[in-house]
């Protein structure tokens, strides 16, 4: 790479910080354990803006409520829908013990055909 002089003054510049935060719903749903430290976390973005798109994204991440479930379907169980026409298989679930009814992404599939029950884990 030819040194130029816009690259030699991004290289001898002081460091580009992006900032996303805080947030009151991250900081109620995770108590203490969000963190709110002034290190920065290390990219190597040369635009502030790319950076900046980066950190909201990760703040955004944060807010979500995700949960990992894993259950098994035995047979044809009803409410039980995969959709393989997208890039990411998906699965509407209905968990009423845990209030839930969403849709959610596939992240693996187990088949045991001796005992004819196929185990999905979802994350969404």
């Amino acid at each position: 790479m030819p040194a130029t002089a816009s690259r030699i003054g991004f290289i001898t510049s002081d460091v580009r910080r992006a900032t996303a935060g805080p947030d009151a719903s991250v900081e109620a749903k995770y108590g203490k354990l969000a963190r709110d430290t002034k290190e920065p976390v290390e990219t190597f973005f040369d635009l502030v803006v790319d950076a900046q798109i980066m950190a909201d994204e990760r703040l955004l991440l944060l807010k979500a409520e995700r949960r990992l479930i894993e259950f098994a379907v035995s047979g044809i169980e009803a409410g039980v829908s995969l959709d393989f026409s997208g890039t990411t298989p998906s699965v509407t679930r209905t968990v009423p013990r845990y209030n839930l009814s969403d849709t959610a992404a596939v992240v693996k599939v187990e088949v045991d055909y001796q005992n004819n029950v196929t185990t999905l884990e979802t994350w969404g």
